[in-house]
Parts: structure tokens; C-alpha cells; sequence
């Protein structure tokens, strides 16, 4: 099914933005993008604001979507507390096995003001889970995360399965790999394939 995607007109695939987001200072966030006919990456550096560096970095890419690994709600009981009961977890993540967004806490605070702020400046922000693309994609479960020798493997995996250009020899870390998944994951909803997990009222992940 992935390679229709190619076999039609082809979307413009530098208006996606694929985002590994990590602590504030670790320098663990990592940007995936398309320009000049390859995906390409950028990485935070050790002890720079991961939240300014994104926003620098999509005011010069300027895409139209991000899709971004972290949390961007909390569960329901927080906004409707007569309707819902759990105080830890939404249904995507129980769907999902994810982390609970409390459980995050920082993260998830600093997730859901750096989407607000993005879309005043008119970029639509949605949350993936690119532990689950890789399941979508069938990745080996053994290579995934297991050692850095695999990256490069598993990535060429993914690009065949869409037709992509990646740009190999920037990926130096599993966080870059994540960011390739949330990249696809943009890709998968530009053109109709994604899938959607959760409720709509609580928050939604897409795949």
C-alpha cells in the first residue's frame, strides 16, 4: 500500500515536519524534513533550549504541519471530569501501551506550549508515537532500539517502503531514527493512510 503513495501526484513533502522531542537541555530533539529531493535532519545540541532551537528551525523551514513525539493533552478527567474517570492515562495511550502524559509532566507542559505557540504562527501541530509506526511498518522488533549499527538499516527499511531519499549519514542516533518515523507519519496523513488512535474529545495520535 505505501508505494501508491508514489504512484500518484506527488504531495509536497517539504510541508511536514517530523519531531523527536526531548528534554529541554539534552540535546535528544532531533528534526526530520524534506528539502532539496531528500530527508534530511537537524539535532539540538547538549544544553540548548530544545523548544527555541525548533522554533528557529521551523521559522526557516516554514511547513505547514509538524508531527511531534510527545504528548499534547492531558487525560479527559482534567477537562470533563463528569464524563471520565481516569486521572493518568487517555485512551491512546492505553490503546498504545504509551507513557502516561502525567507520568511526563514537564515534557508533556512544555509539549502542549510549544503547539499552542506554533499555531498562532499558523502551523498545525499533531502528536505521533513512532514506537507504534514502527510496528505499522513491520521493523524488526530486535533491531529497533536494540544497537546504534542498526540505524542506518532499519532507516533504509523505511525509505524503500515509501520511495524516500534519506540522508543516512546524519542519522547518529535512535532520535533521529524517531524523527524519520514521525516524518512518515506526516506523509501517511498527507496522503490518507495514517491512522488515527483515540478520542477525539481527550486527544488524538496519528499514525
Amino acid at each position: 500500500m505505501f508505494e501508491l503513495f508514489f504512484k500518484a501526484k506527488k504531495i509536497e513533502m517539504d510541508t511536514v515536519v517530523g519531531i523527536d522531542y526531548g528534554s529541554k537541555l539534552a540535546g535528544t530533539t532531533v528534526l526530520a524534513y524534506y528539502q532539496n529531493e531528500m530527508v534530511r535532519f537537524r539535532a539540538s545540541r547538549h544544553q540548548e533550549d530544545a523548544d527555541k532551537f525548533i522554533v528557529k528551525q521551523l521559522e526557516v523551514l516554514k511547513p505547514q504541519f509538524v508531527f511531534l513525539d510527545a504528548p499534547l493533552s492531558l487525560p479527559g478527567k482534567y477537562v470533563d471530569k463528569k464524563s471520565y474517570s481516569d486521572y493518568f492515562y487517555r485512551e491512546a495511550d492505553r490503546e498504545l501501551g504509551a507513557m502516561s502524559p502525567m507520568f511526563l509532566g514537564g515534557l508533556t507542559a512544555r509539549a502542549m506550549k510549544l503547539r499552542d505557540y506554533l499555531e498562532k504562527v499558523e502551523i498545525t501541530v499533531f502528536e505521533t508515537y513512532p514506537k507504534q509506526q514502527s510496528v505499522i511498518l513491520d521493523l524488526d522488533k530486535t533491531k529497533y532500539k536494540n544497537n546504534d549499527k542498526h540505524i542506518a538499516e532499519l532507516a533504509k527499511v523505511v525509505s524503500e517502503k515509501f520511495g524516500l531519499n534519506v540522508n543516512y549519514d546524519q542519522m547518529k542516533t535512535w532520535h533521529h531514527f524517531d524523527s524519520l518515523l514521525a516524518y512518515v507519519a506526516g506523509i501517511r496523513f498527507l496522503n490518507k493512510t495514517h491512522q488515527v488512535i483515540g478520542d477525539k474529545q481527550e486527544g488524538l495520535i496519528i499514525v
